[in-house]
């Protein structure tokens, strides 16, 4: 497995290369009380602090998912007052210029119904969506793979009663 950086050039490169996880999972947990920028940074001192403690049992890219989620699980729960989400600006979740304007308006009309999602209910279906495995999800969100495949069935009744 990646052994985990030891040097700055080093962060900064595992920082760009998973910068998409990082970005995705700021966006959805920013609020008014924490910022996108805020909590992406928050979630950076954490990789950066929790790098020592990577074993190589799971891909980096999960690894860094499930630092990214508990950071800003963290963050919410650290807030004093109920937090409401702010409007998402899709563009850096980077929807392909490929698709077009009927494709854009569903995905955007999904992340908007993923938003409103409560905090585990949204790390999952963001997991699922980036076509992480079941026991992938399990390993990140540390629950198991019956939990995680219940949970995705009810995701999904959810949002499909959303829209």
């Amino acid at each position: 497995m990646t052994s985990p950086p030891i040097n700055e050039r080093e962060f900064t490169l595992l920082i760009k290369d998973h910068s998409s996880i990082i970005n995705k999972v700021s966006y959805f947990y920013a609020t008014d009380q924490i910022p996108f920028e805020d909590l992406r940074q928050e979630i950076y001192v954490n990789i950066w602090q929790s790098l020592s403690q990577f074993r190589g049992e799971s891909k980096m890219s999960t690894w860094i998912y499930r630092v990214a989620v508990n950071s800003a699980l963290m963050a919410l729960r650290s807030s004093k007052s109920r937090i409401e989400t702010v409007k998402l600006d899709f563009g850096i979740l980077n929807v392909s210029t490929e698709l077009d304007d009927a494709q854009k308006e569903n995905l955007q009309t999904l992340y908007s119904l993923i938003n409103r999602l409560e905090d585990i209910e949204k790390a999952i279906i963001l997991l699922w969506l980036d076509d992480y495995s079941y026991d992938e999800i399990a390993e990140t969100m540390g629950l198991k793979r019956n939990t995680v495949a219940t949970k995705i069935y009810r995701i999904k009744e959810k949002l499909s009663k959303s829209i």
